[in-house]
């Protein structure tokens, strides 16, 4: 139950962010800007005349010139944000420190050489005879 409510969480959270990455967040603000004025000017006027004049971005209310600065805001903060360096993305990635892998063995003769220096602890053979277990009677 826990992991499933937590999972739902993850979810939910990632949608969010992703929702307000791709900028639904103006998208929202816009649309309910928009109702409000087609309500608002369908009290005066018909419907599609009220239509008309939400739509037509000659008429726009408070909201909607808000929506408009915030967008041309956050467009104007992206474009002068300081783009990293593809060099230092690369970093990330790959770390600076080698790895030597050895070479694959070319025969079968060689990889029974190459086993024992890895793994030496597995190559020996058991004691003999085996110890016996002090609970045998």
């Amino acid at each position: 139950m826990q992991s499933r409510l937590l999972r739902a969480t993850g979810v939910a959270a990632s949608l969010f962010a992703l929702f307000v990455m791709m900028g639904g967040h103006w998208l929202t603000l816009q649309s309910v800007a928009w109702a409000r004025m087609l309500a608002e000017f369908s009290q005066t006027e018909s419907l599609g005349q009220a239509v008309a004049m939400t739509f037509d971005g000659e008429h726009p209310c408070n909201l909607c010139l808000s929506v408009r600065e915030g967008r041309q805001q956050a467009q104007r903060e992206q474009r002068e944000a300081p783009l990293l360096k593809s060099e230092k993305s690369r970093e990330l990635f790959c770390d600076a420190r080698r790895v030597v892998v050895p070479a694959a063995p070319d025969s079968g003769r060689d990889a029974v050489a190459f086993v024992p220096r890895l793994l030496s602890d597995f190559v020996e053979s058991p004691p003999t005879p085996p110890p016996r277990s002090s609970a045998v009677i």
